[in-house]
């Protein structure tokens, strides 16, 4: 299923016989530890999923060691598993030959992936990234899966996508309908966490469960600050095989008229694809200091919401910034108010600032300046986040409402 998102990064996966392996501490090194023409082994992913490629040792030169004689994957430098091998047989083909090897004992680390080949150091522990995952199964069992990824920007979401998909799947469905539910938190090092709170129910459920949480991680590697390190990753995810989906078709208002400080029943109606319908009633309260005049109630997915806030195109100016705009980032399953006023507004960063004063819109558009904010003619004055329903439900829809003395 993979195939071309390794392929596309160096990596050509055949057919063969797989296995665990197990998390084992820096084992000790003797002069018999990889002489040349040994079999030695580099992880990417161990534990109880197991992703790793095998070679030959060119040269020992006491704690350095020199392998493959090409490059794996041309990282450059990189810090990965140095494990011993053992071939267990050879799989004839004449488009592609192979080695089938089981990974052994972990006694040093792989620090450089150059076109000449690998080169390690015995006795040194590689940084990983420890992952554990809570799996509630659809037949009331639960399975803990623990794994050390390496920590790579570019290899760490992929690494990440297939080893919870594969999670997933050695004991729920892989294809069909089905609902999955993600909590956890990716720990930032010097940060808070990022908390993980998603939910899908859909006949590719499962991959995008694993994409949940790779997207992340990919933007927290791939960011370009220099402090990221990633101390661990734990993920509860519960499955079942059936779908729990609707859509939002319409919305209604117990009145079009409110003052300042009541309340108001939107009423939205959500339909399940089997044809079921039912109304969930929220109730929302109009600020005391809103502006007389028209307001627009927004009811909808937080994907939709997401998709059209004006600080999508945000960029972070620090890792604090990028860590807190994931944390803030809506959910998809689940549905949000929001009212808003037609006037003037801007956003700067990941803060939206409405109803600003003439002084402060002049100077934002002052001949001298340019940039720095986005301007906006929808000033958000409420937000609210429904708690999740039975159903995920996705759709949007807009209504007005008069607020009035």
């Amino acid at each position: 299923m993979f195939a071309p998102q390794l392929m596309a990064n160096g990596l050509l996966p055949v057919s063969g016989a797989g296995g665990s392996a197990a998390i084992t501490p820096l084992a000790d090194v003797n002069e018999n530890t990889f002489p040349p023409g040994s079999s030695i082994s580099v992880q990417l992913v161990r534990g109880d999923y197991s992703l790793a490629a095998a070679g030959t040792v060119t040269m020992r030169d006491g704690d350095r060691i020199y392998a493959f004689g090409h490059p794996f994957l041309s990282l450059g430098a990189s810090d990965m598993p140095m494990t011993e091998a053992s071939v267990v047989t050879v799989i004839p083909n004449a488009a592609n030959s192979f080695k089938l090897a089981v990974p052994g004992r972990m006694v040093g680390s792989i620090s450089q992936d150059r076109s000449s080949g690998i080169y390690g150091l015995l006795r040194q522990a590689p940084k990983m990234i420890p992952v554990k995952v809570n799996l509630h199964t659809s037949r009331d069992r639960t399975e803990t899966f623990s794994y050390e990824v390496c920590n790579d920007a570019f290899l760490t979401p992929l690494l990440l996508n297939i080893t919870v998909f594969n999670t997933i799947t050695s004991s729920e469905r892989a294809l069909g309908e089905s609902t999955i539910s993600v909590e956890g938190e990716i720990r930032v090092k010097g940060h808070e966490p990022i908390k993980i709170d998603r939910r899908f129910s859909t006949s590719n459920a499962p991959i995008m469960a694993a994409g949940s949480i790779a997207a992340p991680v990919s933007s927290l590697l791939t960011s370009g600050f220099d402090d990221v390190t990633l101390d661990g990753i734990t993920l509860d995810i519960s499955s079942s095989e059936t779908k729990y989906a609707g859509t939002l078709e319409r919305i209604t208002l117990d009145r079009t008229e409110v003052r300042r400080g009541e309340k108001v029943e939107v009423q939205a109606y959500v339909r399940t694809e089997s044809g079921k319908q039912f109304v969930q009633r929220i109730p929302v309260q109009i600020p005391e200091d809103a502006a007389l005049g028209q307001l627009l109630v927004f009811v909808g997915d937080g994907g939709a919401l997401q998709e059209g806030s004006p600080t999508k195109g945000f960029v972070p100016q620090d890792l604090s910034q990028l860590v807190r705009a994931i944390n803030t980032m809506k959910k998809s399953d689940r549905l949000y108010v929001k009212l808003f006023r037609i006037t003037a507004g801007a956003v700067i960063g990941t803060s939206e600032l409405p109803n600003l004063p003439p002084s402060v819109v002049a100077t934002l558009n002052s001949d001298r300046t340019s940039g720095g904010y986005t301007p906006t003619v929808l000033s958000p004055v409420f937000e609210m986040e429904l708690p999740p329903a039975e159903f995920v439900i996705s759709g949007q829809q807009l209504i007005a409402i008069d607020v009035v003395r």
